[in-house]
């Protein structure tokens, strides 16, 4: 079922659209606060999201321009702001629509119903028990899901999809990064990065190695030897 996340401070307003787009037949999750929303947006992956502007910590804006680089999973603002003005804002900072409170939980469903048959097809690849959602920079496990910034998820799939192959650090370096701000430590920071978010995932993509000549390689089984 397509999960959805509810972001409003009102809970007469939340318990309303939980419960009607729950017997719709969506998964909902909801949160009071922008700072909750975040740290939900940050654990699982959403498939639409309905998003109050007046916020108690923050506003809506601020939320949507943070969801719109961990998702690009449609976005509805649902708000009391009326003027032009607010709406522009709102889409222009990353929503896909704009509600303007009072409005029918009818349309609000249709409205929820359309921008996922519109949702373009996310790309997945699949290896064994994990699915990797390229899109949205998540790695699905059968425990739980991982989210990786951009440069963490590079370096996984370069490691991930050749598998065994020994990387020197500054092969990696060359290859994923270009920028004259950074220098050559950044890919063993990055390196501890996932080690840490990956750990507990070892048994369904392996485990990060470092070898004796500096360089580093996904081992999938065991390990090889003067590596560790």
């Amino acid at each position: 079922m397509p999960k959805i996340l509810i972001i409003d401070d009102n809970p007469e307003i939340l318990g309303l659209n939980a419960s009607h787009l729950s017997k719709e037949g969506f998964t909902v999750t909801t949160a009071d606060t922008g700072t909750k929303a975040i740290a939900l947006l940050k654990q699982d992956p959403y498939d639409c999201i309905i998003l109050d502007i007046m916020l108690p910590d923050t506003d809506g804006y601020a939320v949507c321009a943070a969801a719109r680089r961990l998702t690009g999973a449609p976005i509805i603002f649902l708000s009391c702001l009326d003027s032009p003005d607010d709406k522009v804002k709102g889409l222009m900072i990353g929503g896909d629509d704009y509600m303007t409170k009072p409005y029918s939980l009818k349309e609000l469903s249709a409205r929820v119903h359309v921008h996922l048959r519109r949702e373009k097809p996310k790309a997945i690849y699949t290896s064994g028990a994990v699915s990797i959602d390229k899109d949205n920079r998540i790695i699905h496990t059968p425990e739980k899901y991982i989210l990786l910034s951009q440069k963490e998820y590079e370096l996984f799939m370069l490691l991930f999809e050749n598998t065994g192959k020994v990387y020197a650090k500054e092969e990696i370096y060359n290859n994923l990064w270009q920028s004259a701000k950074t220098d050559i430590s950044t890919v063993a920071v990055h390196i501890l990065k996932l080690r840490r978010k990956l750990g507990f995932a070892a048994p369904y993509i392996g485990t990060i190695k470092t070898c004796e000549s500096g360089g580093y390689y996904l081992a999938s089984h065991q390990d090889k030897p003067g590596d560790s």
